[in-house]
């Protein structure tokens, strides 16, 4: 639980934030409050996760609360322009963290295959998915089994068409399915696997990430992104920031882009 994240202020670069930036909402200091509030969070839940008077269950929603925490600090450092070989080397920390609280809760309900991540609510669907992109676009292929066994054996597990297209490439003896768990928008990024000409895959792909964001409605993150102010951003005024809000939207706004380049890449 002592293994962390290059989280606190944003390193310097010599381009300036604007520019490096992957996703144009995110704000400099937005971004610079949110990584220094949450690293040091990170380290305050893992020492509480030793202390004796915590039970089994309070340590496994401890692990939980780490795990989250610690991919959402590694989500704004991506957004926020981060090096790819840095983020690609701690992203494997990140899978690590959702491993271990899995491995924690199963032994206390003794349930082996107790699934992490239910795919019937749109919030872990699209975790997993990212986790699972992710894994893909970062050339983290030993990472893959790994994300799979956070839900291998269980309910969601060979249920869902998308899933199966992207652990189908690297996960032998994988189903293909028509069936799956959310319609919109993930039916158009179906239909980009389906074998029609290239031209079709565009167009299934635009209607994809036309249809993305308010598809995401149901989620607990929509519109989060528009509390980006000083209320909403951690006051950085003379007595210092506040609690910056958890803006989910950095967390997975590149969750088209991510999907699409897997589906391409498949």
């Amino acid at each position: 639980m002592n293994t962390r994240l290059h989280g606190g202020p944003l390193a310097k670069a010599q381009q300036p934030f604007h520019l490096r930036r992957r996703q144009q909402l995110l704000d400099e200091r937005y971004a610079r409050a949110y990584l220094s509030y949450y690293s040091e969070e990170v380290q305050e839940l893992e020492a509480s996760f030793f202390s004796e008077e915590q039970t089994p269950e309070n340590r496994v929603r401890l692990m939980h609360m780490v795990a989250d925490t610690r991919f959402e600090i590694w989500c704004v450092r991506f957004t926020a322009g981060g090096k790819i070989p840095d983020l690609r080397e701690e992203f494997g920390i990140v899978v690590d963290g959702y491993l271990l609280a899995a491995q924690h809760e199963r032994e206390i309900e003794n349930e082996p295959a107790l699934p992490w991540f239910d795919f019937k609510h749109l919030d872990d669907y699209q975790r997993l998915l990212s986790l699972l992109s992710l894994a893909i676009l970062l050339h983290r292929e030993d990472l893959i089994p790994a994300v799979h066994s956070l839900f291998k054996g269980g309910e969601p597990d060979e249920e869902d068409a998308l899933e199966e297209d992207l652990l189908g490439k690297y996960v032998p003896g994988r189903p293909i399915l028509d069936v799956w768990y959310h319609d919109m928008p993930y039916r158009h990024l179906l239909d980009v696997t389906a074998q029609t000409p290239a031209n079709e895959k565009l167009e299934d792909l635009k209607k994809y990430l036309k249809a993305w964001y308010k598809g995401m409605a149901p989620t607990g993150w929509y519109d989060s992104h528009k509390n980006q102010t000083r209320k909403g951003g951690g006051d950085t005024s003379a007595t210092g920031p506040s609690r910056p809000r958890r803006s989910r939207i950095f967390m997975t706004s590149m969750t088209p882009p991510l999907s699409t380049w897997c589906i391409r890449k498949i």
